[in-house]
């Protein structure tokens, strides 16, 4: 039997343990994981199950004692399970609010514990966080050694509280760290980002001894777009704007808004020849596009385009070579591309 000391240490150790990992930004699964063996560790089970609903997905972690230690497996039961209709069914009951729920036996032996000994008894607590009912945690014994006790009912409804607030923290953080990168009007990632990634890309170009270009683009004549549409519709269209940037891009290519009207686009293993296809396709792009469902052609962009190692060694000098050939695009006409290299051989795009 635990003591009272001992489910104080184990409140504690359990909390210290999950927050270490929500502060390391390690995911939920890490930390389910974490809370199984803490449960495989404090309860005299055999297996523990950790049913959690995730964005209409039903996730089962088994956490399992075996000759040979422990193993925790995670699947995604299949849609049809009636363990969402059980569980969307006991949150609109009254007491629900309470934490009070009714487990519906038929439902998780057929489809949670198929492969559990009848004669085993069950023990589980509902993982609740802010009156929402997002799984379940269950443990199982080994009926020929073990019996459960009513501590043993209290300790995993410590485990089932630390998962949920664990969920809930991990939601926060998950949250916190990307605001902290993106862009609020755009969503696009933010000029803290983008300085960071420039940075990595040209460690990582450094070692493998690759290129990757780095591409300013402006809106032109965003101030007489607002003046005649509004500062609301100014927005919109950077909005939009962004999404054709990214629309154009490959997954690992960056897109990042740079500040007021610009936007910086980081193009990994991409020369001036690629770097100068993307810009044509999101300038046309731009072009076509019915801003606040008008008639195309209300707004166009300008480009300025620098190569790594060619035009620049470092962030800032690659990033001024780019706003150089960015600026020199706007003095010749705008809705065009200009490269670095254009502007040492006198060339136009």
């Amino acid at each position: 039997m635990h003591s009272r000391t001992d489910e104080k240490d184990i409140l504690f150790q359990t909390f210290a343990e999950i927050t270490s990992l929500i502060s390391l930004g390690r995911d939920n699964r890490v930390i389910f994981n974490k809370i199984i063996n803490i449960a495989l560790d404090i309860l005299p089970a055999r297996s523990v199950y950790l049913i959690y609903l995730d964005n209409g997905r039903i996730v089962k972690y088994t956490g399992e004692v075996q000759d040979r230690g422990r193993k925790v497996i995670v699947e995604d039961l299949p849609e049809s399970s009636g363990i969402i209709n059980w569980i969307n069914r006991e949150v609109r009951l009254p007491g629900a609010g309470d934490g009070v729920f009714a487990l519906d036996l038929n439902t998780l032996a057929s489809e949670c514990l198929e492969t559990e000994d009848a004669a085993a008894s069950v023990i589980s607590a509902p993982l609740i966080a802010r009156n929402s009912l997002l799984g379940l945690i269950l443990a199982v014994n080994d009926p020929a050694h073990h019996q459960f006790t009513e501590d043993d009912i209290h300790l995993l409804t410590i485990m089932a509280n630390q998962a949920a607030i664990a969920f809930e923290n991990y939601l926060l953080y998950k949250k916190l760290e990307v605001e902290s990168i993106t862009d609020g009007l755009t969503g696009v990632y933010n000029y803290r980002y983008l300085i960071r990634a420039l940075r990595l890309e040209m460690k990582r170009a450094r070692r493998f001894n690759t290129i990757f270009s780095y591409m300013m683009l402006d809106v032109d004549n965003l101030k007489e777009y607002n003046d005649r549409n509004g500062h609301l519709s100014g927005s919109r269209a950077l909005t939009n704007i962004a999404a054709i940037l990214k629309d154009c891009s490959r997954e690992i290519d960056i897109v990042a808004k740079y500040g007021g009207d610009e936007f910086g686009i980081l193009l990994p293993g991409t020369g001036y020849d690629g770097a100068l296809i993307y810009g044509q396709r999101a300038l046309e792009q731009i072009r076509q596009f019915k801003f606040d469902g008008a008639t195309e052609g209300l707004l166009t962009c300008s480009i300025g385009i620098a190569l790594f190692p060619d035009d620049g060694n470092d962030v800032e000098q690659l990033i001024d070579r780019a706003d150089t050939a960015l600026f020199r695009s706007k003095a010749e006409g705008k809705d065009s591309i200009r490269t670095y290299r254009d502007l040492l051989s006198g060339n136009r795009s």
